[in-house]
């Protein structure tokens, strides 16, 4: 099934501009170092301390990233949300967060994106946005309303 943001031509064309304007920033790669560091910042702020090597190894390793990020709820240990009302909709979180950015990590890889772009890429798949701030992530999910982590 094609989402809205994906390219109908194939052939490597990348996002078309639907997504640029629904998610305000263009995604552009992540190098493994950078989602390192992204991961550690993600397991040390939002995942219970008994999981977090193990969490961290598997969604930077790739092997079992797509089982990993569908089983990451449960093991969240700071206050989540599922989003509801006007948050359910890019434009609703960039109304609430404007253009916060971070790392956007899906089964396929990582990119920089906004919160908003991030929950238009990772509509009906599990994926995960951490923000450079390191005080909000958003899971995606593939059933459900994604949902929005906080350390505050």
């Amino acid at each position: 099934m094609r989402r809205s943001h994906e390219h109908a031509g194939g052939g490597g064309e990348g996002p078309t501009n639907n997504l640029r304007y629904a998610a305000g920033v263009e995604p552009t790669p992540v190098d493994r170092h950078g989602l390192a560091a992204a991961l550690r910042l993600f397991v040390t702020t939002f995942v219970t301390a008994d999981k977090r090597t193990q969490i961290q190894t598997r969604l930077l390793a790739g092997e079992r990233r797509l089982e990993t990020l569908g089983t990451l709820p449960r093991w969240i240990s700071v206050r989540m949300a599922p989003l509801a009302g006007a948050d359910q909709s890019p434009a609703g979180l960039r109304t609430r967060f404007g253009e916060l950015l971070g790392v956007h990590l899906r089964e396929s890889g990582a990119s920089r994106t906004t919160i908003a772009g991030a929950l238009e890429l990772g509509r009906g798949s599990s994926s995960l946005f951490i923000s450079d701030s390191g005080n909000i992530a958003l899971i995606t999910v593939t059933d459900g309303a994604s949902i929005l982590c906080s350390r505050f």
